[in-house]
């Protein structure tokens, strides 16, 4: 497929076909001048050397050039241009804990955020590895399959919080399972999973889930995060996290356990701290094992194609100098139009060849300003590539990389939007629609992902890293649908108590006047007002009952019946 970079331009094409109207009445009026002066087989036979064909030759010729000139300005391009690349590193896996008792703050803000930056600014100084994520807390789920997408790794990575998870509790030994899992089957003996957790295990054997995890041939690292005096679990509401029994829980790190886990794993234990978490040291330690080749497809660009329609442009130009307008002439001057035009070819050729090279400028410098970790200059040089080149794979692909590091997640999807149209490789496209995928589920438009996805799994079926996220989206827009139902819910029973209160307080007036008007009130009898008392006593208990099995049903359960 080609696609025109420039294509205002092909305006010229059309002043071809008036250009050969207007060389043809030139003709015409060139006969009747000659008729003037006399008979014309005359004429003819007096001007031996004059060719009725050589000047319309010499006039397709010319608009032949025109034509590819046009068609050069346009810049004509292929489809996106890839390159193998090969690297050497190591799989590792980050199994992050998402229980409530994560939500402690000890650490600036929580144990959790203070985590989510450590990994975040592991996967800016990642550049050879494989990373995977993890989730877990009562139960566990792969968050993001191994990959060298890092700027993913990070969009996942923000998306995470208490509910991603939607079983309570904490289990180590599930995490360390699901990990082994999740590794490549090609990578042995460079594998790694890195616990991050405060440690209290409520539900399974941590330690021989870890065992079972070197016996593969995969390390397992522990980062403890916690005080060892404990922090209460802050709630939503303002509120702190109560047990069964009504107490305040307070969450310790369990140091003994991560040891345990960490030993038996053939890995190590930090504990983490507000200044250094101490996940760079291990990710340092782990790059000493035996590292494998990984293969991986970058983008490069477009491929030019607007030299060779130049080229023939300027063939057809120089092979109208050859042809002159009378007979027994193979070759004349060049004229001043053939001249003209010649060197309009070759001007324009160097000014697209700057152009194309100004953009891939543009690109490289906003790419160092990224790996600078300067984002603002990063959006400049990117947004002035787009707007040389609004076509430039790179240039957009990068800006909405940038834009959704920024924040601007709406934005990032939209420009992310425009790419995979653009492209004509089927894996690529595909690659394109599961990135934009990821922008539109960090910005929560989860439906508008969930067709991202599809429409990426329609071109390549069987990519798990895409079934994985399709999954994630459609539980979140179910989450999403649900709450929303609830609140109207809430809504609808809010409106439907208030008609209530109104009926009640209309009676208890219209009560109050009859009241007045009558003379004597009546009296009740003890038996009465006692059997009045009891039926309020047992609409009360009723309505209390209804409310308990109502907050049963919503409880989600924990087999340890600790929810942190």
């Amino acid at each position: 497929m080609i696609q025109l970079a420039q294509v205002q331009y092909l305006w010229i094409i059309a002043v071809i076909p008036l250009l050969l109207v207007v060389y043809g009445l030139y003709r015409r009026y060139g006969k009747r001048m000659l008729r003037r002066f006399g008979d014309p087989e005359l004429l003819k036979m007096l001007m031996p050397s004059v060719s009725r064909r050589r000047g319309w030759i010499k006039i397709s010729l010319f608009c032949a050039g025109l034509f590819f000139f046009a068609l050069g300005l346009s810049r004509p391009r292929t489809g996106a241009r890839v390159k193998e690349i090969k690297r050497e590193g190591v799989e590792i896996i980050i199994a992050l804990d998402v229980s409530n008792s994560m939500l402690a703050q000890d650490y600036t803000p929580n144990r959790l955020e203070r985590a989510k930056l450590a990994v975040s600014r592991l996967a800016d100084n990642l550049g050879r590895d494989r990373i995977g994520l993890i989730v877990f807390a009562g139960d566990a789920f792969v968050q993001l399959p191994v990959t060298t997408d890092y700027v993913s790794a990070k969009l996942f990575l923000n998306t995470i919080n208490t509910g991603s998870v939607p079983r309570q509790g904490t289990a180590l030994g599930n995490a360390i399972l699901t990990g082994i899992r999740s590794f490549s089957l090609d990578t042995p003996g460079s594998r790694a999973l890195i616990l991050i957790t405060d440690g209290e295990n409520h539900e399974d054997d941590a330690v021989a889930a870890a065992g079972k995890a070197a016996n593969q041939g995969i390390q397992v690292h522990c980062i403890g995060i916690g005080s060892e005096f404990g922090k209460p679990i802050p709630l939503a509401d303002g509120g702190l996290l109560q047990d069964e029994e009504g107490n305040t829980v307070v969450t310790k790190l369990d140091e003994k356990t991560l040891m345990e886990v960490a030993r038996a794993g053939g890995g190590i234990y930090v504990r983490a701290d507000n200044s250094d978490f101490g996940l760079q040291g291990i990710v340092d330690s782990i790059r000493q094992m035996d590292q494998q080749e990984f293969q991986a497809v970058v983008f490069e660009d477009f491929n030019e194609q607007y030299m060779y329609l130049f080229g023939i442009a300027f063939f057809f130009f120089f092979l109208e100098t050859l042809i002159g307008e009378r007979k027994g002439r193979r070759f004349k001057s060049l004229d001043i139009f053939t001249k003209t035009a010649m060197v309009f070819v070759l001007f324009s050729a160097l000014s697209i060849t700057a152009s194309a090279q100004a953009d891939k400028k543009d690109v490289r410098a906003g790419n160092r300003s990224f790996r600078k970790g300067n984002l603002e200059k990063a959006l400049l040089d990117y947004h002035r590539a787009v707007s040389r080149d609004s076509t430039s794979l790179k240039a957009r692909y990068n800006l909405a990389n940038t834009m959704h590091l920024s924040g601007d997640d709406q934005q990032a999807s939209s420009t992310m939007a425009t790419v995979p149209d653009s492209l004509n490789i089927p894996e690529k496209k595909a690659d394109a629609w599961h990135n934009l995928g990821n922008f539109q589920l960090s910005a929560k438009q989860y439906a508008e992902s969930i067709e991202a996805y599809k429409k990426s799994l329609r071109i390549r079926p069987g990519d798990m890293e895409t079934k994985t996220n399709l999954a994630y989206a459609q539980k979140m827009l179910k989450d999403q649908q649900e709450k929303q139902d609830q609140q109207q819910q809430d809504q609808d029973q809010d409106k439907k108590d208030q008609d209530q209160n109104q009926d009640r307080q209309q009676q208890d007036q219209n009560q109050d006047k009859q009241d007045q008007n009558q003379v004597t009130p009546p009296k009740i009898s003890p038996q009465a007002a006692q059997q009045m008392l009891e039926a309020v006593l047992q609409k009360e208990r009723e309505t209390q009952e209804k409310v308990n099995k109502e907050k049963a049903r919503a409880a989600v359960p924990v087999r340890s019946g600790k929810n942190w």
